[in-house]
């Protein structure tokens, strides 16, 4: 009994890892089993709103594909322009011809003293003709030509907010994968606590919301400031408990180009500064910390029993169990989710990728508090 300490603890920090592990299939039942729903046609009709800057070539492949949705009800396209210098101007003009559900608006030079984005984003929500809009970006594509059907299934009268959920295109390479995997990581977290209670985040690429409710608090009046973090600190402020739902089907997926480095980077830091004004983050950072601590100490703790009991088989047969399934769980559990979102799985990789996230995490919090914090805070334009 002289080292049961850290038996108790090498148990404890397996049970934690375990039980996340199950966890890391919720998503994937979860998107299996609202598949399985029927789909109703009394869906709202609604307004999707586009920012872009720069985007024209982006808009060519996405707009087309937006402006032919096979949707029961009346929708629009509305794209705001955010001072683009390239032939973005002019390919809006020209669907408008042929498409009269598209529209188009700018954001005025004279602004000052506000996010660039949010702005953006305002103007569209209000001229907006529908009480439900659609948030996205422009190079985001949707699944085909149902994806808005799909999209607004769970939009009905007792919620504020639908998430929706975006894929990176899969690409080869160590940082296309690293990015891949750390979004994906996250999504398995914000997407399912949402459908139970208060959202904690929300994707910029994705976001279905209610016109009124936007207006009611006075859209991004608390958060004009900042720079980023916009759909996120929308959910998270406004939207109460059981008011909010995640569109799950695999057809209401967007697909959005993967960023460079550099602003996979600048996106976290970002978020560092977003975190500091949401409303209940607490709770998720603790469950948060804890599943990334666990998997940092549970192989530890398992080397550090194996070295000080060798060679007691009663030690090592049991320890050598606990990984075995531990990291079977883990591959099946991964596996289940990005099957569902029809990601390219993570196989060989898995084990090292699920220790990076506090690397990271840690990385990015550092850069945060050494930086100066106008620059996360305002852009004049």
């Amino acid at each position: 009994m002289e080292y049961a300490p850290i038996y108790l603890a090498t148990l404890i920090l397996w049970g934690i890892c375990l039980w996340q592990a199950i966890g890391f299939g919720r998503l994937g039942r979860l998107v299996q089993r609202q598949s399985r729903k029927p789909l109703r046609n009394d869906v709202p009709p609604v307004s999707i709103i586009l920012t872009c800057h720069d985007h024209a070539m982006q808009l060519r492949q996405t707009l087309p594909e937006l402006l032919t949705q096979e949707y029961p009800a009346d929708y629009e396209v509305i794209v705001v322009d955010m001072h683009s210098t390239d032939d973005t101007k002019d390919i809006l003009e020209e669907l408008e011809y042929t498409h009269p559900h598209l529209h188009h608006t700018h954001c005025p030079s004279t602004a000052r003293d506000i996010s660039l984005h949010r702005l953006a984003l305002t103007l569209g929500i209000r001229a907006a003709a529908h009480e439900w809009v659609v948030l996205s970006e422009a190079d985001c594509r949707p699944s085909g030509p149902q994806w808005l059907l799909h999209l607004m299934q769970p939009c009905t009268d007792d919620k504020d907010a639908v998430l929706g959920v975006m894929r990176y295109d899969d690409e080869r390479g160590w940082a296309a994968r690293r990015r891949q995997f750390f979004h994906l990581w996250q999504q398995m977290r914000w997407l399912p606590e949402a459908m139970h209670s208060a959202p904690y985040r929300a994707d910029e690429a994705c976001l279905c919301y209610r016109r009124s409710h936007f207006m009611e608090h006075q859209g991004f009046a608390a958060s004009a400031n900042l720079e980023a973090g916009a759909a996120t600190l929308l959910v998270n402020r406004h939207v109460k408990r059981g008011r909010c739902d995640v569109s799950l089907y695999p057809q209401a997926f967007v697909r959005q180009e993967q960023p460079p480095t550099r602003r996979w980077r600048q996106d976290r830091l970002f978020f560092m500064e977003t975190r500091q004004h949401m409303a209940h983050g607490l709770p998720y950072r603790l469950r948060y910390a804890t599943a990334l601590m666990a998997q940092m100490l549970w192989p530890i703790s398992a080397i550090v029993l194996i070295a000080i009991c060798w060679p007691n088989p009663y030690v090592l047969v049991p320890v050598g169990l606990m990984w075995t399934v531990l990291i079977a769980v883990r591959q099946w559990q991964f596996f289940l989710t990005t099957r569902a979102l029809g990601i390219r799985p993570f196989h060989a990789s898995l084990p090292l990728f699920l220790h990076l996230p506090l690397v990271w995490d840690l990385g990015a919090w550092l850069r945060w508090r050494m930086s100066d914090k106008k620059n996360y805070r305002k852009r004049f334009v």
